[in-house]
């Protein structure tokens, strides 16, 4: 098997110019790197990463937490890291927590056991205890929260500005005719979906429109019982003329509850979802939306990242993103 040695032979680089290419040196010119990759794929030469990890004291993977990797809103935010980090030479390992405390902390303990030189990281739903996560920080182990993050300070975090977002998204239903909303909310344990919640309302507020026990509502995910406690709520109030949803996921599912009621959407009922994930503009009617940004949202969490691992200490940083309307068939009729 082909090695160091033998690439420095064949193209005629000395052995150290050769082992800063394959150790993403910034002292090498792209023409000296593309001779030296080029011999390499000639060669099937495969660098030995965690011998090079152990030289260097950094083992050049970066520890990526994520309630579930198959939804839509994750995967681009993944891409957005992804495509970062590999200019850095950087790997990625995914864990999923699930959304359960117990996953994500055995996540978190895995990527210090395995010595990962960062960690990025969207709080699992169940968390409210941050003390594993204050644990790992205390190891000084750059980390980088986004979108869901803990309620720590200070922390580095990427996020929108869900309260902002929330009140775009409830004037739009009032500037199309509403004044009977209901909002869909996400669980409350986490800072994006009150701050959903809080936007909406205050919308209303400023409007002078009434709120009432059944302004808000929590799905249980059960199509069945979601059928009938929708139906009862149309029922007891017939004048509901709009929804806002805290995510786009929760909105097509909103649209399937609706469907054997049948209410027509827009001309009834309408719809307004968050997130901008990529079937909200494949179903139908298509989904009026916030859009969250996830692929900039992982391009910046990861940038963060960078710039700590470069400096070799921590530097707080939080950056708060802005949202934008996507507006489709779901609030516009016509």
């Amino acid at each position: 098997m082909a090695g160091i040695k033998d690439i420095a032979k064949k193209t005629g680089l000395s052995l150290a110019t050769v082992s800063r290419v394959f150790n993403n040196s910034p002292l090498v010119s792209p023409k000296t790197r593309e001779k030296v990759f080029k011999a390499a794929r000639e060669m099937d030469y495969q660098p030995n990463m965690m011998a090079a990890a152990l030289r260097s004291g950094k083992s050049k993977i970066i520890g990526v937490i994520v309630p579930e990797v198959n939804n839509p809103f994750f995967s681009s935010i993944i891409n957005g890291i992804e495509l970062q980090l590999r200019h850095f030479g950087y790997n990625i390992i995914i864990a999923q927590s699930h959304d359960s405390t117990e996953d994500e902390a055995k996540a978190l303990e895995s990527f210090v056991q395995l010595k990962a030189d960062g960690i990025l990281m969207s709080l699992a739903k169940e968390t409210t205890d941050f003390s594993y996560i204050q644990s790992v920080m205390k190891k000084e182990i750059p980390m980088v929260f986004f979108d869901r993050v803990p309620e720590l300070d200070p922390i580095n975090s990427v996020v929108l500005n869900d309260f902002i977002g929330a009140h775009m998204a409830t004037q739009h239903l009032l500037d199309q005719g509403c004044r009977n909303l209901i909002h869909i909310a996400g669980d409350q344990h986490l800072s994006i979906f009150k701050q959903r919640k809080e936007g909406f309302l205050k919308a209303l507020k400023e409007h002078h429109l009434p709120i009432t026990k059944d302004t808000i509502l929590e799905l249980t995910w059960d199509m069945i019982r979601d059928t009938v406690a929708i139906k009862n709520l149309l029922l007891r109030h017939p004048e509901v003329d709009g929804f806002f949803t805290y995510g786009d996921e929760g909105c097509l599912y909103l649209m399937n509850v609706l469907k054997p009621l049948k209410v027509d959407i827009p001309s009834q009922i309408k719809l307004m979802g968050f997130g901008n994930t990529d079937f909200s503009g494949l179903v139908d009617p298509k989904i009026s939306t916030v859009d969250q940004k996830c692929n900039e949202m992982g391009l910046l969490a990861a940038e963060m990242l960078m710039k700590n691992l470069k400096r070799n200490h921590i530097v707080f940083t939080q950056e708060v993103l802005s949202p934008q309307l996507v507006l489709r068939e779901s609030t516009q009729e016509g």
